[in-house]
C-alpha cells in the first residue's frame, strides 16, 4: 500500500571512509546508497554499516568535474575530491558476498572510471563515533583522504578482513586502467565547520 519511489531509484552501494573537516584524527566508515539525478549528478544516503540496524548518518551529493568547476568559489570549499579515494582502493563498490572478487572488479571498473574525476559534498548529521545512541550536536562537514598516510590503517584492515577484499589489491588493479588526473586545487579545504548562529526569523 505504500510507495518507495525515491528509494527504489538507488542503484549503487559504495563504501569508503570519511574524516571530519576540522579533525582529521577522526575516521568513520561510510556506506553510500546512491541514485542518479543526471549523468553529472548523484545523490546518496549514508549509513555507518551495511546491516539492518545501521545508523542513518548523513548525505552526500556527487557531481562531475564540469559542475564542480562551475560552482561559486565560496561554495567549492565545502567539496572534496574522489581522485585519491578511487586510486588508493579506499572507495569501492560493494556487492553481495557470494559474488566472486573477479566479478566485483569487472562490475566496479566503469563506476571507478566515472567517480575518479568527481567531487562530493558530504554532511553527517550523526557523529556516531562520539554519540553512538542519538544524533546529538550540530551537523558536520566531512572530507575524504587525499594522500597516503592520512588513512587509518586499522579501520581499513578491519573492513578488508570483514569483506575478504584487499584495498591494496584494488589499488594495484586500478593503476592499470585509471587515466592520469590532477584534481582541482579548490577542493579539499580544511577546517570548515558549521556554527549555530541566532538570527531573526523572517515572517
Amino acid at each position: 500500500m505504500m510507495t518507495f519511489t525515491p528509494i527504489n531509484r538507488i542503484h549503487q552501494h559504495l563504501s569508503a571512509f570519511h574524516v571530519y573537516a576540522q579533525d582529521h584524527t577522526r575516521h568513520v566508515e561510510a556506506h553510500h546508497f546512491c541514485s542518479r539525478r543526471s549523468k553529472d549528478f548523484h545523490q546518496c544516503v549514508i549509513y555507518d554499516f551495511d546491516a539492518p540496524d545501521a545508523r542513518l548518518i548523513g548525505i552526500e551529493y556527487i557531481v562531475s568535474e564540469q559542475i564542480f568547476k562551475s560552482l561559486p568559489e565560496e561554495e567549492k570549499r565545502y567539496w572534496h575530491s574522489h581522485q585519491y579515494e578511487v586510486e588508493s582502493g579506499v572507495l569501492r563498490l560493494e556487492t553481495k558476498c557470494v559474488i566472486p572478487s573477479v566479478m566485483n572488479d569487472t562490475a566496479e571498473k566503469p563506476a571507478m572510471l566515472e567517480l575518479h574525476q568527481t567531487y562530493g559534498k558530504t554532511i553527517h548529521t550523526w557523529a556516531f563515533d562520539e554519540f553512538p545512541d542519538l544524533p546529538l550536536g550540530p551537523p558536520q562537514l566531512m572530507m575524504s583522504y587525499t594522500r597516503d598516510n592520512q588513512a587509518n590503517d586499522e579501520v581499513i584492515r578491519r573492513r578488508d578482513e570483514r569483506s575478504g577484499v584487499s584495498t591494496s589489491a584494488k589499488r594495484k588493479l586500478r593503476e592499470g586502467y585509471l587515466p592520469p588526473y590532477q584534481k582541482d586545487s579548490k577542493a579539499d579545504q580544511l577546517g570548515v565547520i558549521f556554527k549555530p548562529e541566532e538570527v531573526r526569523i523572517q515572517k
